[in-house]
């Protein structure tokens, strides 16, 4: 009875001990007979840091992890196994290796949906009415790309480096420097000279204002000369107006006309006086007529004709015998007014008569 017992407890300890030893493994490798898991094959040219039993993450939150990683000729291979599986990742879906800090670290799987958000009613990644052209599911493969790390960081770092040295470019940096520093020596001479150009252009408008108003003040001056102006178009304009009258034109070219007639006969005037005193006998005519009206006169009225004789003789001599002459007085041996007056009343009245040049007789009217 002992015996039997003794037995049993060592029976049920040896079944404990190897279902606990089984547990222990099922949970070091991550399985599980009670979770509802899928999984993914991600693919990638370089992964560095990626281990068995890494995070897979989405948006943040660990949704999974790295089951096995192997290397292919071409890629390294990974799977992915997601324990979430209410999770649902629209397509197209990559896989991104990334640290958990910059400094270093565990190095964990991001899945990044560029898709549109689906439904919440969608299938489930498991179910058989997964559309694996919409959405991520159980099996699919996606393509990986390596993440900023530490190390990538520095060897991207490093090569800059050689290229820049390769290159010269710390010289030409410094080259550049010198190009800047003269180009700022160059401005600051810019705004110097915008400065003193700023400065006569305020000048200048100054000028200008001032001429803008002189301007205005001779505008205002022209102002009366203007009005001028247009009273005189206005005029003007009346004036055209009155040539066009038909009227106007008609009297204006019988004016022209009588003009030209009149102009006519003094010509024709001109050329009769012109003969006439190119006439040697009408020239001795008019002196006769002249010379008898001249005797007529003195016949007529010989005081007057006597007194104004001796007052032109005195104006023209009044010194010629030291002394002014006396009225009704002639020169010396010649006879006085009253005798040649008497003279020539004698010669009338004894019936002699005066002739001109031409011997015709001047007979007194």
């Amino acid at each position: 009875m002992r015996r039997s017992v003794r037995e049993a407890i060592v029976g049920f300890s040896l079944l404990a001990a190897i279902t606990s030893a089984v547990g222990l493994s099922l949970w070091l490798r991550g399985l599980s007979l009670t979770r509802q898991f899928w999984t993914v094959e991600a693919r990638f040219s370089e992964a560095s840091g990626l281990a068995v039993r890494s995070p897979v993450v989405f948006r943040g939150v660990v949704v999974g992890s790295v089951r096995a990683v192997q290397i292919a000729p071409d890629a390294v291979v990974a799977q992915l196994e997601i324990t979430n599986p209410s999770i649902r990742l629209a397509q197209p879906t990559v896989a991104e290796i990334g640290q958990v800090s910059l400094l270093g670290g565990e190095a964990q799987v991001a899945l990044v949906s560029r898709g549109e958000p689906l439904p919440a009613d969608a299938p489930n990644p498991r179910s058989r009415a997964c559309d694996r052209a919409r959405m991520l599911c159980d099996g699919a493969t996606i393509s990986g790309s390596q993440g900023a790390s530490l190390a990538s960081v520095t060897t991207m770092l490093y090569d800059l480096l050689s290229q820049a040295d390769e290159q010269q470019l710390m010289s030409k940096v410094a080259g550049v420097a010198t190009s800047v520093q003269a180009t700022a020596k160059q401005a600051d001479a810019f705004l110097v000279d915008g400065r003193g150009m700023v400065k006569d252009g305020t000048a200048l408008l100054r000028q200008g204002e001032s001429l803008v108003n002189s301007l205005e003040g001779s505008v205002q001056d022209a102002q009366p000369t203007i009005a001028n102006l247009n009273a005189s178009s206005a005029q003007l304009r009346e004036l055209m107006a009155r040539l066009d009258d038909p009227r106007m034109v008609a009297d204006l070219q019988q004016t022209v006309a009588n003009a030209e007639r009149l102009t006519a006969q003094w010509r024709a005037v001109g050329g009769d006086v012109q003969q006439l005193t190119a006439d040697p006998n009408f020239i001795n005519g008019l002196r006769s007529l002249a010379v008898g009206l001249g005797q007529f006169f003195e016949e007529l009225y010989p005081a007057q004709t006597g007194a104004a004789r001796e007052r032109a003789k005195d104006s023209a001599d009044p010194e010629a015998n030291g002394k002014p002459a006396a009225p009704g007085a002639g020169s010396p041996g010649e006879p006085g007014n009253g005798d040649k007056g008497a003279a020539r009343r004698g010669g009338g009245r004894g019936g002699s008569s005066a002739t001109g040049t031409t011997g015709t007789p001047v007979r007194p009217r």
